[in-house]
């Protein structure tokens, strides 16, 4: 049993994943109430498997899994902190979706079940990739560290959709009529409503 709220963070990329992480750790009212556990992918980089093989995803959910429960396991019970993950266990399944591999597949080679990935958060607040309805204000390679092009990111956004909407308290946030002041307020007042 976990002591701590843990959320999923996700969404395509240029959703606004960091941006809403940086606010967050910078704000005082939630720095001694928040711990971030960061994007599992920068690992991968030092562990020297192609994210072409099915390996990569399967070590990407239980690299994350086991960050989840080392930091559960490591902190003081007693502050009640949020955790907020940069991605959940469940975002390899749209990257493994993507090259079109089968749903079914995923979980018999990771040892999961999509209830195991939906338990393990109170909560997944899904930012929509700017991508998708703020393209302006998408960038990819080299203005970021980013290569997915506009197509790309909806795409996988779409996927990542799919592969979390069935969480009973998934947040969608998308860029209709909201400009990153908007959506970042929306995601923040989601937090301090699973909080409080």
């Amino acid at each position: 049993m976990r002591n701590y709220t843990f959320i999923a963070l996700t969404g395509g990329p240029g959703g606004g994943k960091t941006t809403l992480i940086e606010e967050l750790l910078s704000n005082s009212a939630w720095q001694n109430r928040t711990s971030v556990l960061p994007e599992t992918i920068f690992m991968m980089r030092h562990i020297g498997i192609s994210p072409r093989e099915k390996l990569f995803q399967r070590v990407m959910v239980h690299l994350q899994m086991a960050l989840e429960e080392g930091l559960d396991h490591a902190l003081d019970h007693a502050d009640h902190r949020l955790i907020l993950c940069h991605r959940g266990s469940l975002d390899p399944l749209a990257y493994w979706l993507d090259r079109g591999w089968p749903e079914e597949e995923f979980f018999a080679f990771t040892g999961t079940t999509l209830e195991d990935h939906y338990q393990r958060y109170a909560a997944v607040i899904h930012l929509v990739t700017a991508a998708d309805g703020a393209e302006e204000h998408y960038t990819c390679w080299p203005e970021a560290h980013r290569p997915e092009e506009i197509k790309d990111a909806v795409r996988l956004d779409r996927l990542i959709r799919k592969v979390w909407d069935g969480h009973p308290n998934y947040y969608r946030l998308d860029n209709e009529e909201r400009d990153w002041a908007k959506k970042s307020q929306a995601a923040i007042r989601i937090l301090t409503n699973l909080v409080l």
